[in-house]
């Protein structure tokens, strides 16, 4: 699955958030270091926010640029919510890490906040949506 596939499944699956994709506004007129780090997607439900980076894999490592990781770890350290949701394909799995994980390797065999096997059901997605938007965040 694509990270477009991916991206129509969140927003099937949490579609009480509202979702805007941030990766599409990127235009040719535009310099590029503007939105590079920027996460994929930006959600708001009830007035709490979060920004989410999709990655779609086969590999057992969280592949992120220096840019994505700089931009994660500092909104961290600011008390913002963001996540890596990773979609695992040999795994048929999603994994959810809060980006204060950033300090460490990035694998994901790192602390992940919640995995779930696919195809994920209702309560899957509810916990999914749940976390991102009222867990704790870790300490700093």
């Amino acid at each position: 699955m694509k990270e477009s596939k991916f991206w129509k499944c969140i927003k099937d699956n949490l579609s009480d958030v509202f979702w805007c994709r941030l990766e599409s506004w990127a235009s040719p007129g535009v310099e590029s270091w503007v939105n590079q780090g920027v996460p994929d997607c930006y959600g708001i439900l009830d007035g709490t926010s979060v920004f989410v980076e999709l990655k779609v894999t086969r590999s057992n490592k969280i592949n992120l640029s220096p840019f994505q990781k700089n931009w994660l770890y500092n909104h961290y350290l600011q008390g913002g919510r963001s996540f890596i949701l990773l979609q695992h394909l040999g795994q048929r799995a999603l994994y959810l890490f809060s980006s204060s994980i950033l300090h460490s390797p990035l694998s994901i065999a790192s602390k992940h906040e919640y995995k779930c096997s696919l195809p994920a059901g209702s309560a899957a997605w509810s916990r999914i949506q749940d976390t991102l938007l009222h867990s704790p965040l870790p300490r700093k």
